[in-house]
């Protein structure tokens, strides 16, 4: 039959960008076996049993029941092999209460009348109800349903709606069943028997006719699924080759990107290579953004502070003690820098680290540090990005855009038409040209080749020989060490003496550090600045004939 899909296809699309829903109990619900015995009065004594399995320490179960217009239902209670077990009722969900521990399967027995449940006519008494509906959270792994007259009934007639179509069968004694097996969350499935009026003497008997309309309902779902079946093949012989067809093109084209990719990397790793400390071609946070990572550590803002020294902007008075000497900068980022260590922590003439435990301290100082290293990092993105060390291709993201939208609606159209295997392929092939279509951006020659010489210089300075490191310039030595720092604190810390001993006279450029002290205030700064269940829920009834509910735990 035909599915409202469209929500479940969308919703499938977006599940990696959405935060998945954590639940407060894991469980299945293996089997339920629900009996409705008619009575001659026209009420129904419903009787359900339901097995649980849990993957959790649970409290009890839950159990949600919308009364169809005209109905009633009372007397609801619960057992467990007999015993009675504590039933409340909140919001129009019953919580029956039975502790269990993670991996117990229990089997829990409901009981409830509903009256008016018959609605009898001159040619025949109908049970027409949804014992659950698209308000139900859970999935159902055996679900079967009998309607069972007041005495055996030689005329029973019985139709399914939405997920109860074609389960219906009449048994000997002219009790409707609906084996409906597996049934997922959030589905409809109404359940409709006819009996002869004559079982119901104690019902009130309304005017007109029931048989003829059952009639014609089954005649409209039978037209309705030869229709489907239809329309199913037709998905089948179109929609199962444009997928497959758009998949190889797709999977050919990422082939053919990766390959000119991964041409343009080879050509530059087999550059002969000998330690060398690459030209400044950007600051060196920038280049720590581009190259090492777009989430800037605590120990990049160490290496930014380094990078102000060596351009002497700031000069170095003790190991946590600086001083400004002038505010003119190459870039917005640097200043907005200089503008919360000395304007915002210090004085506007000189700052210690030991005042940027003290700012953090304070709550109230939080949503200000915050907001300056945002615009920093803002800052450092923007060099970065000014450089254009990315291709555009924007002909070629269009394309994957317009691929993209093509598969949704295949996965849409075969997903109607319950092609499910396609419907998830086309949903795989959807997200990756979608992804093309937004991230596609491959770095240009020159980008790849700062990015291969800098990673390169982070791996030789692990282990590089101290005449090799005494052979660089003042400058070289300075802009090495704060990228290693920014990039692998660990190897600076190991390095830091032999590293910058050398640089201690060298003035107002003075290069002596702590870079372990340095980083771990501003690892201290950004923590305290950044410190500052399944049930069930009454819907409103989603039933054709009325009525509904669903099934949880707590």
């Amino acid at each position: 039959m035909k599915r409202k899909i469209i929500p479940y296809v969308l919703a499938f699309i977006l599940v990696g960008l959405i935060p998945a829903q954590v639940y407060a109990i894991d469980f299945d619900i293996s089997e339920v076996q629900i009996d409705a015995q008619l009575n001659a009065d026209g009420t129904a004594d419903v009787t359900e049993q339901y097995t649980y399995e849990f993957d959790d320490d649970f409290n009890g179960i839950t159990r949600s029941l919308i009364k169809k217009k005209g109905t009633t239902i009372d007397n609801f209670s619960a057992a467990e092999n007999g015993k009675p077990l504590k039933v409340e009722i909140e919001d129009g969900v019953y919580q029956i209460h039975r502790e269990g521990d993670d991996g117990e399967t229990i089997q829990i027995e409901l009981n409830y009348e509903i009256s008016n449940a018959v609605e009898k006519f001159e040619d025949g008494a109908q049970f027409y109800w949804a014992f659950f509906d698209e308000s139900n959270e859970s999935e159902y792994g055996d679900l079967a349903i009998a309607v069972t007259p007041p005495a055996p009934a030689e005329n029973t007639e019985a139709l399914g709606y939405e997920e109860a179509y074609g389960t219906e069968r009449i048994a000997d004694d002219g009790t409707a069943l609906f084996e409906l097996g597996y049934v997922p969350e959030g589905e409809n499935a109404d359940v409709r028997a006819v009996f002869e009026p004559e079982l119901f003497p104690g019902a009130e008997t309304l005017a007109g006719t029931v048989r003829d309309d059952i009639a014609k309902d089954r005649e409209n779902l039978e037209n309705e699924a030869a229709a489907f079946a239809k329309n199913q093949q037709t998905a089948r012989n179109v929609g199962i080759p444009a997928i497959a067809i758009g998949g190889v093109l797709l999977l050919m084209g990422t082939l053919a990107l990766w390959f000119r990719a991964y041409k343009r990397k080879r050509q530059i790793r087999n550059y002969p290579y000998e330690f060398f400390v690459p030209k400044e071609s950007m600051s060196i946070p920038a280049l720590l953004y581009f190259t090492n990572s777009v989430f800037l550590s605590p120990n990049t803002i160490s290496a930014a502070i380094l990078e102000l020294m060596r351009k002497g902007n700031i000069r170095q008075l003790a190991e946590d003690h600086f001083k400004l000497v002038h505010r003119k900068t190459d870039h917005d980022h640097e200043a907005v820098l200089i503008e919360l260590l000395f304007d915002q922590i210090g004085d506007g003439r000189e700052f210690k680290l030991s005042g940027v435990e003290q700012f953090t301290k304070n709550e109230d100082n939080h949503a200000a540090y915050n907001e300056a290293i945002a615009k920093w990092n803002k800052g450092v993105a923007q060099e970065v990005k000014a450089k254009g060390f990315y291709e555009k291709h924007t002909m070629l993201r269009w394309t994957a855009g317009i691929l993209s939208a093509a598969f949704i609606g295949l996965a849409i159209y075969s997903g109607i038409y319950e092609l499910f295997p396609w419907m998830a392929a086309a949903i795989m092939l959807a997200m990756a040209a979608f992804g093309i279509a937004i991230s596609y951006a491959p770095i240009t020659f020159e980008g790849h080749e700062i990015r291969h010489n800098w990673r390169q210089l982070k791996a030789e300075m692990q282990n590089l020989p101290a005449n090799q490191w005494d052979r660089l310039k003042t400058d070289e030595k300075q802009r090495a060490y704060a990228y290693l720092l920014g990039s692998d604190p660990k190897t600076a810390e190991r390095k830091a003496m032999a590293f910058t001993s050398a640089e201690s006279a060298a003035g107002d450029s003075s290069f002596v550090m702590n870079p372990i002290f340095m980083t771990a205030i501003f690892v201290s700064a950004g923590s305290t600045t950044t410190a500052s269940a399944s049930g069930g829920s009454a819907g409103s009834g989603a039933g054709v004939g009325g009525g509904g509910g669903g099934s949880g735990a707590f």
